[in-house]
């Protein structure tokens, strides 16, 4: 044999709760405390409830008092009372022999604890099996101190402490080894205490015979209906848990310690007397001679309410029918928790196979199906001392609350499924009946859609990641395969669910495990769940996972105990939001985004940065948003359910504006030199490009300064400011000269994102004179043929200063138009306007602006026409727009240039438009044709198309304003505008709110159970 390690830790090495972490260990109850396993006991022993050899127990005791009224004798005598609570069961095969005194006095002096460490006396450790029950005498606490913590000593904790222990050693052969048993001496410092300590004392002795909880008329503690005094008389002493109230135990219980008949049952079972045996335990009698026997097992039905899977965790209880009054007794009664010699935990693949400390669940239990719903109720007694006897079987639920450790299924007990009308089977002495429960109307088996799955052969992921399924037959799981991308974080949910589809956590406790496809069997999963029930939402377990590698996943749903049944349904999704589009937003906000991924609901959320982003539309596999402002650089895209608690967070998703490798350039900005106060005739032009050195950045901040000063017209005048580019990348200003001399114009790509930002330079030379010109605009360029109406302006100045009441004269001096005026006196700020009218241009055209009288200065405007077929035609603003339904489309805006290496917006030219406006149509029912669900996509319905004309303005903008033709709902506008040879495409969408009736009805409904719908 060898020592039993899990135990030895447990008490000696966590120096925690003996009591309750044994009870926990093994997960057995209604019966045998302890079933040997698959491991560590000998393959011969599997399925046997462990024992002490022979049913003989040899104790010794310590050497000093536990307490004034308790010295060293009266204690031993204490002890040897509890003890004959038990052996004095006539028909249980057991006896005690007190072999003497432990070597020392047990006490503060020789035990402690350093760091969770325990040193004690080598004669009470697990190893001690030449000492198999040692009985130490805590006479002040301190030894509970030791092992259990720094005040579970004291007088405060005498409800929980006032005995404690259990085996801690087991042998291969699945006999008890060692067991350990403490009495604090706090809790028997008078007469008055005793009571309660031998109580609790021959409770510990329960379990350190080898018996476990058992619930029999839990109406005692729970007060429903009110207990009588048969239910008291039946009431077992080991029963699972005490109401706080019950001190001392009188206050609850008569005859607390007396065992009752499901106690003497049950240790019966254990011990039986034999005809082989009973010569070795005078005065008792052979079980098998005196009682009867209930036995069986529990079963799901199958649709014609035929045995199906066994059933686990049923309390089956027998109770003697009483002749006089025919009705169901509350004294003569027992239970057996069905399932009692099976496995009720043997691990699973997400959370591993083994304990913290190591060692393999699957060491308790059988793994056999036969015993997977087995009851026993042996030792049934028949009272009077009849022939026969009429017992009563019926099927309740483990009480979740006040016999939580009860039965394989403890802490976490299941609810029973489907019903069992009771029965009333006769038996007499000697006399052993088989009768199956048999539970009509419980879940019935179904075999999901995706199914057979396995580790090594996973199922695709059902598309909107969003099903349901069961895990049904023992130790089944379900395996699905998916793809993840590297930086990105993802949820996975599993909620229990009864058989009405209701969040449940008293049927699977699902965990969840996750592994990279590649991996050939990691267990416990390199991310998983640690325990099931992880979330705040009832019924769910949640998996928060974040992918280090772009690869295949391998992701698996199992049950935490490892268990199957019919009635083991949940309900998951997996939340990921896996590629955004476009990458790049505006500053400005509002640019539209497209997010792909799964398992998306209605109320999804989602944000950018830190900043909430405005959902416009959801399906399952696709999250519409509108960005929300923020500063150039790279963000961070969130997705959440704010109902359940997933999320997604897609690391690095958008680049807003400027991105750390984009590039700026200076399109145009070389200048001749300029009058102070006077406007430079080329605008100061830049792009800002990707570092790819061709795709244009829309929405970029562009600072533009100067030293000295100037004034700038994108800035309102300003001397400074930050423009946007357009969609083209673009971003221009004029510059007017303040001030004679050399002025250095700066343009900065982001300057407030970047330390060190990207930046051009250019510079305009101010002149002064006496007599100073300047026209607006030099330049035009002008499309061919069109027929135009050109405002020109001059400003008269004189060393730099405004020259009011003076007098310009406008003179046509190439090509052919009509000046609206050809002189026009000066305004207070120096300005002369005229309108040049053109008819047909057909060629390039001059006009001279002159002071007069003697006509000098001069300066000459020149206007170029441009031919069609030198037409482009750039993307300005608005061509890709995603907003609420019932909100108004933002103009859609191009440029028209001509085809310079850097491009000169052209005026006048004709820009054509097609618009057409179309509804989503509603989705038709998806069509199974062989198992196969193939879905419809009818075609938009086109409610309203346009065409027409704009001419370019000075800056070369055609500006067309889109219409939703007059629908309230969600519309898609798709359209052209073109001019020459060149087009520009755009698409506009609206959308409805997520949740919304129109929504609603667009959606498939009629879907096969356990499908996801996107």
């Amino acid at each position: 044999m060898r020592t039993h390690a899990a135990c030895l830790r447990v008490l000696w090495l966590l120096a925690a709760c003996t009591v309750i972490l044994l009870q926990l260990e093994k997960a057995f109850a209604g019966g045998p405390g302890y079933v040997a396993g698959v491991s560590y006991f000998d393959s011969s022993t599997l399925g046997t409830p462990l024992t002490w050899a022979q049913g003989t127990i040899t104790y010794y005791t310590d050497q000093g008092d536990l307490s004034p009224v308790l010295p060293g004798p009266s204690a031993d005598t204490f002890v040897a009372d509890a003890f004959t609570q038990w052996t004095s069961i006539s028909t249980a095969a057991i006896a005690t022999v007190r072999g003497g005194q432990l070597g020392e006095d047990v006490n503060g002096a020789n035990i402690a604890g350093n760091n969770g460490v325990i040193t004690g006396p080598a004669d009470i450790t697990p190893a001690a099996v030449n000492t198999p029950v040692g009985i130490v005498y805590d006479a002040d606490g301190s030894v509970t101190d030791a092992l259990l913590g720094q005040g579970a000593g004291s007088v405060s904790s005498c409800f929980t402490y006032a005995a404690y222990g259990g085996v801690d050693n087991f042998g291969t052969d699945a006999h008890f080894r060692h067991a350990l048993v403490v009495l604090n001496g706090n809790c028997a410092q008078t007469p008055a205490q005793l009571p309660d300590v031998e109580y609790r004392l021959v409770r510990v002795l329960g379990h350190v015979l080898g018996l476990d909880w058992s619930q029999v008329n839990d109406n005692v503690v729970t007060n429903d209906p009110v207990p009588g005094a048969a239910d008291y008389a039946g009431f077992p002493v080991m029963h699972a848990t005490d109401p706080t109230n019950c001190v001392p135990i009188s206050l609850c219980y008569p005859n607390a310690d007396l065992p009752k008949m499901d106690d003497q049952a049950a240790l019966s079972r254990l011990y039986p007397v034999t005809a082989q045996n009973v010569s070795s335990f005078p005065g008792k009698q052979v079980l098998s001679a005196t009682t009867g026997r209930i036995h069986g097992s529990v079963y799901f039905v199958d649709a014609n309410g035929l045995p199906a899977q066994p059933m686990q965790g049923v309390n089956v209880v027998a109770r003697w029918v009483d002749p006089a009054s025919n009705q169901p007794s509350r004294i003569y009664a027992a239970a057996s928790v069905s399932g009692f010699p099976f496995a009720g935990n043997v691990g699973n693949a997400a959370t591993g196979f083994s304990d913290s400390i190591g060692l393999p669940f699957n060491r308790f239990g059988s793994d056999d199906s036969a015993v997977e719903g087995f009851f026993d109720l042996g030792g049934l007694q028949i009272p009077s001392g009849a022939g026969s006897a009429q017992y009563q079987l019926s099927v309740e639920a483990v009480d979740p609350l006040w016999s939580q450790p009860v039965g394989p299924y403890g802490p976490w007990q299941v609810q029973p499924s489907g019903t069992f009308a009771p029965v009333i089977v006769t038996i007499g002495p000697g006399v052993d009946v088989e009768q199956d429960v048999l539970m009509q109307g419980s879940a019935i088996e179904t075999k999901d859609f995706f199914e057979p799955t396995s580790y090594a052969a996973p199922a695709e992921l059902p598309s909107a990641a969003d099903w349901t399924g069961a895990l049904s037959g023992y130790g089944n799981a379900d395996y699905f395969q998916f793809p993840a991308q590297a930086n990105h974080t993802l949820t996975v949910e599993a909620t229990a669910v009864d058989e009405t589809d209701t969040p449940s956590e008293s049927k699977t406790q699902p965990v969840i495990g996750m592994w990279s496809l590649a991996d050939p069997g990691t267990f416990p999963a390199p991310a998983n769940t640690p325990a099931a029930f992880n979330s705040l939402n009832f019924g769910m377990s949640r998996l928060n996972a974040q992918i280090l590698a772009s690869t295949m996943f391998r992701l698996g749903i199992f049950d935490h105990r490892g268990d199957g049944r019919p009635d083991y349904q949940y309900h998951a999704r997996v939340f990921y939001g896996d590629n955004v589009s476009p990458l790049r937003a505006s500053v400005a906000g509002s640019t539209g985004l497209t997010v792909q991924g799964m398992g998306f609901r209605p109320n999804t959320a989602a944000d950018v940065g830190s900043a909430a982003a405005t959902v416009l539309a959801v399906s399952s596999n696709q999250v519409v948003i509108s960005a929300p402002s923020a500063a150039d650089g790279t963000q961070d895209l969130g997705l959440s359910d704010p109902a359940t608690g997933a999320s997604s967070i897609i690391s690095g998703a958008i680049t807003y504006g400027a991105g750390p490798t984009d590039r700026i350039v200076l399109v145009a900005g070389t200048n001749p030199a300029t009058p102070v106060g006077g406007q430079a005739p080329n605008p100061v032009r830049v792009q800002v490009l990707a570092a790819d050195g061709v795709t244009p950045v829309n929405g970029a901040s562009v600072f533009f300064s100067a030293a000295p000063a100037v004034s700038f017209s994108g800035c309102a005048g300003a001397a400074s400011c930050t423009i946007l580019t357009d969609t083209s990348g673009m971003a221009f200003t004029y510059v007017t000269v303040l001030k004679a001399g050399v002025m250095n114009i700066t343009v900065q790509l982001a300057p407030a994102s970047y330390k060190n930002p990207q930046f051009v330079q250019t510079t305009v030379l101010g002149t002064s004179s006496s007599s100073d010109i300047s026209v607006v605009p030099v330049f035009a360029w002008m499309a061919q043929g069109a027929t135009l109406s050109l405002p020109l302006t001059a400003r008269m100045l004189s060393s730099g200063l405004p020259h009011p009441g003076g007098t310009v004269n406008f003179q046509v001096v190439k090509g052919t138009g009509v000046l609206g005026a050809s002189s026009a006196t000066t305004d207070t700020n120096g300005y002369a306007h005229t309108t040049l009218h053109i008819a047909a241009l057909g060629g390039d055209i001059q006009v001279s602006a002159c002071v007069a009288p003697g006509n000098a200065p001069c300066q000459i405007f020149s206007g170029t026409a441009v031919p069609a077929s030198a037409m482009k035609l750039q993307p300005v603003a608005g061509g890709q727009q995603s907003i609420a339904a019932g909100q108004s489309f933002q103009s859609v805006i191009a440029r028209v240039t001509d085809s310079s290496s850097a491009p000169n917006p052209v005026f006048g030219a004709s820009v054509i438009f097609q618009a057409v406006v179309t509804l989503p149509a509603p989705a038709l029912p998806p069509i199974s044709v062989g198992g196969i669900i193939t879905r419809r996509n009818p075609a938009p319905v086109i409610v309203s198309s346009s065409q027409g004309a704009v001419v370019s303005d000075i800056n070369g903008l055609a500006t067309f304003q889109p219409s939703t033709a007059g629908q309230p709902e969600a519309v898609q506008v798709q359209g052209t505008m073109t001019a020459g040879g060149s087009a520009f495409q755009f698409l506009l969408q609206s959308f409805e709110p997520p949740d919304s009736a129109a929504v609603r009805a667009r959606k498939v409904i009629a879907l096969p159970r356990g499908y996801d719908e996107p």
